[in-house]
């Protein structure tokens, strides 16, 4: 006679262990697949309320988006309301449409009022020109770029430096400050 008991048993232990080799044979294949490998929470883990991995964020203003932030990883401080955050990259929204890409390894979000702060290997990128700095602070309601560190700015037509820069992006125009100095191709257009 059948033991139904034991069947169900081994029944089960074999399923189990079907499903384990599986997930054993294709997870490399998985992890390839999806890109690079994501941090562990114990590597990006802190003090924080909360860690999250493959964070994305998009901040309007009257109906109009803002900007949009995606970001690597994202340490939650709820008492002060900041987001640390790795490898962000922001998509800045031009009222023509157009979009300036910000590239860090590292910056802060103040998700009381959208304010952030991005550093290290910082890059501004439009369709035209590239900014590269060390820091570089957006204040939300002003709708404006500072970096008090050295910037250059490369195009097709120039190489400019300076010791600090404004960018508003309400008039998409940018204001270099202290030891400016650059090279401007003869077929720069004025």
């Amino acid at each position: 006679m059948v033991d139904h008991k034991n069947l169900f048993k081994y029944l089960i232990i074999g399923v189990l262990l079907v499903m384990a080799a599986t997930v054993a044979i294709r997870w490399p294949r998985l992890r390839n697949h999806l890109g690079a490998p994501l941090p562990s929470a114990k590597e990006i883990a802190s003090d924080a309320l909360m860690t999250l991995v493959g964070v994305h964020q998009t901040a309007t203003k009257e109906g109009k988006v803002q900007w949009e932030l995606d970001a690597d990883s994202a340490q939650l401080e709820t008492e002060n309301g900041r987001m640390i955050l790795t490898g962000p990259r922001v998509d800045f929204i031009m009222a023509d449409g157009g979009q300036i890409h910000l590239t860090a390894r590292k910056g802060v979000l103040n998700t009381r009022t959208n304010d952030m702060t991005a550093r290290g290997e910082v890059r501004l990128r439009n369709d035209q020109y590239e900014l590269q700095t060390d820091n570089l602070k957006y204040q939300h309601k002003e709708r404006v770029l500072n970096s008090k560190t050295p910037v250059r700015v490369i195009g097709p037509s120039l190489d400019l430096r300076a010791d600090r820069m404004t960018y508003n992006l309400e008039e998409n125009r940018a204001y270099f400050d202290g030891r400016v100095e650059g090279n401007l191709n003869a077929g720069f257009d004025f």
